[in-house]
């Protein structure tokens, strides 16, 4: 067996649901944060793989039943990231290569942070694991500029680990999984995502150009994700944050609105959400992580008619509120 196949072999026992590789020429076009040279110099290759957090909890969570499984989800899914990653990078190291674990979320280049004085307008961590995954053929770009799968839609979560050993890459995925259904950007309550078709991007990866939305600043979903805030433009409908921060409709001030919530005392829960250490989100505590969105993620896990379903389950969901001694109700339609 190859070093290849016995990598894949591995992320698929341990599972992972796709993986691949790509060197790192194929971002020589693609934006500064798919430059996996600037977090490790030796870098040549990365292989990166996706794994699944099933779809039996979404009815509870978009419903507002419970968001707990979801929140349990989330922090063993990431600290199942890291170990497959760690996994990859020990057998790398011992055939003799050099290799890294990526830190799957929460670290950010210095001077794309929200934990500065006055943050800036875009957060951009050390190496983005979404170009990483196009580029080695482990999904492709959706509408909401999160990545799919074949046969997962964009309810995955990705990892990956970067080498010096010369593997033989993986092509992109030629095959489009997006439609262009736009109920990522509907259910979306901050309005982070586009839903205007003409509002794109463009990334060059590996010669082929991909489009996706342009998002309305990164800074609007770090304080929807937060739970900031979370009410729907029309108040009929909430995620599960109890914030009501009224977000302007641009976003010239949010850099200043953020540091204003951020600062502020009485959203310690939120901060928290938000507060990651030296190894960003594995160094969170479980009963730090106030899951309140993800919606994005959660709705785009199925065919259209699923996609729907999900959609209108949390549009018929209510709101979510605090009562007079501070719990968490659900105020339905």
């Amino acid at each position: 067996m190859t070093l290849e196949n016995e990598l894949k072999s591995l992320a698929k026992e341990e599972g992972c649901i796709r993986t691949g590789i790509a060197h790192k020429e194929i971002f020589s076009e693609a934006p500064p944060s798919a430059d996996m040279r600037y977090l490790k110099p030796w870098a040549n290759m990365v292989i990166s793989f996706a794994i699944s957090t099933g779809t039996d909890w979404i009815e509870d969570y978009l419903g507002k039943v419970t968001r707990m499984v979801m929140r349990d989800h989330m922090y063993h899914v990431y600290h199942d990231l890291y170990r497959i990653s760690t996994l990859l990078a020990d057998r790398l190291k011992s055939a003799g290569f050099k290799a890294h674990a990526i830190i799957p979320n929460g670290l950010y280049r210095p001077d794309h942070t929200f934990e500065k004085e006055i943050p800036d307008h875009d957060i951009k961590p050390p190496l983005s694991l979404r170009y990483m995954a196009v580029g080695a053929g482990v999904g492709t770009f959706g509408w909401s500029g999160n990545v799919m799968v074949p046969g997962y839609g964009a309810n995955v979560y990705l990892g990956g680990v970067l080498t010096d050993a010369e593997l033989k890459p993986d092509n992109p995925m030629e095959e489009t999984l997006c439609d262009r259904c736009l109920i990522c950007s509907r259910v979306c309550p901050v309005g982070f995502i586009n839903d205007d078709p003409k509002e794109k991007v463009s990334v060059t990866i590996a010669g082929r150009e991909y489009t996706y939305n342009r998002k309305r600043g990164d800074l609007r979903c770090v304080i929807g994700c937060g739970g900031f805030t979370g009410l729907s433009k029309d108040g009929t409908w909430s995620s599960w944050s109890t914030g009501r921060t009224i977000l302007p409709d641009e976003n010239d001030h949010l850099p200043e609105l953020f540091a204003k919530l951020r600062d502020d005392p009485a959203n310690i829960a939120a901060k928290r959400n938000i507060t990651f250490g030296k190894r960003g989100v594995l160094d969170r505590k479980k009963e730090n992580i106030k899951t309140t969105c993800n919606n994005c993620i959660t709705v785009c896990s199925g065919p259209l008619e699923m996609r729907k379903k999900w959609m209108h389950l949390l549009f018929d969901s209510g709101v979510v509120q605090l009562d007079p001694e501070g719990n968490e109700v659900v105020i339905r339609p």
